[in-house]
């Protein structure tokens, strides 16, 4: 019993808890209200769940949540049908499976984004505020409710970032054998472990070398197999780098942009009024970052390059945007807070 007390009550199962309270309820309203058939992203992954490989050349090879999801609706669906709203067309359980899975992989990039933040030593309730940032924004919601698999990508990518600040080895390897399992963009990640993390780059080569020799022979036996589509995957892949010029007009225009700040909305005005008030606040934020981080952006930055969605790409630098409104919120309260005496 003080087992079980003590990891109800510890810190980062609170913090784990609390982002699932505030995440549930809006996102499975979003569920509830979507067309899912409209969403193509949707149709491919649930598509996947029902073993149904002609997809899209890009994303059928995602299929770490959607086999998550067949399984547990394979085990649970006919209760969660029963859960279905009245208005609900089609099958409720297997979007309901996804839900789950999501919700809880989200909660979980959101205890990690805590840790993250605690780890450049912004005090507990400032890193609880910098959560809500991630906690608050569109596309949490449409990530947790949706049939999607983006959570499984930022969990890897918030796992290589805290795995590289806490040396943590564990997290790191996590990171190497699911990332790109789960996203293809990982390679733009990758780099970062590669260079900046505490493992010898011997081992490093060896892990990095195993995880593409698994990836890459799944990728040929699934081609060699599965229906046949336009293009094959590594020519869909590709075919970002010749759309980029048309990616990056749109990265580059007032709508480009609100789409990028519509990640943040209202909290962007911490650090704008942190650039207004505090002298120096640009040079004190720059060197209160690492060379991880910034290079981090660069990257994410890349991938906006590579996509039509440059708000979805951008949303993959939580951690560090969460990190750097707690940081203008800190430097806000060091100046403007009396000190406790």
């Amino acid at each position: 019993m003080h087992r079980i007390r003590q990891f109800i009550f510890h810190e980062h199962t609170l913090v784990f808890m609390f982002c699932m309270a505030v995440i549930t309820g809006p996102a499975i309203s979003v569920l509830f209200a979507y067309d899912l058939s409209q969403f193509n992203d949707c149709h491919t992954y649930l598509g996947l769940a029902q073993f149904d490989f002609e997809q899209s050349p890009v994303r059928r090879f995602r299929v770490l949540i959607p086999f998550a999801a067949s399984g547990l609706n394979y085990l649970f669906g006919g209760v969660f049908g029963k859960l279905a709203p009245t208005y609900f067309t089609g099958d409720f359980g297997l979007p309901f499976s996804f839900f789950f899975i999501n919700t809880l992989l989200m909660s979980y990039f959101g205890l990690l984004i805590y840790r993250y933040c605690r780890a450049y030593g912004l005090s507990t309730y400032i890193a609880i505020g910098s959560v809500l940032v991630m906690l608050t924004s569109r596309y949490t919601i449409y990530l947790s409710g949706l049939p999607l698999v983006d959570s499984l990508f930022c969990v890897t990518v918030a796992w290589s970032l805290l795995g590289i600040k806490e040396q943590n080895t564990p997290m790191l390897l996590w990171a190497i054998f699911l990332g790109p399992w789960a996203k293809e963009a990982f390679i733009f990640v990758a780099p970062l472990i590669f260079f900046f993390s505490h493992i010898d780059k011997r081992k490093l080569a060896l892990y990095f070398m195993l995880s593409g020799v698994l990836v890459f022979s799944y990728r040929y036996i699934y081609e060699l197999y599965a229906p046949p589509v336009f293009m094959s995957g590594l020519k869909a892949d590709m075919y970002h780098i010749y759309l980029a010029p048309q990616f990056m007009r749109v990265l580059f225009s007032f709508y480009g942009l609100y789409k990028i700040l519509s990640n943040l909305f209202l909290w962007i005005l911490i650090p704008v009024l942190a650039w207004m008030f505090i002298p120096g606040y640009t040079s004190k934020l720059w060197r209160g970052s690492d060379k991880v981080t910034k290079w981090f952006v660069v990257c994410v930055f890349v991938q906006m390059l590579l996509s039509v969605s440059v708000e979805r790409m951008f949303y993959t630098a939580m951690p560090v945007l969460c990190l750097w409104i707690g940081m203008s919120a800190n430097l806000l309260k060091k100046v403007y807070i009396q000190p406790e005496k």
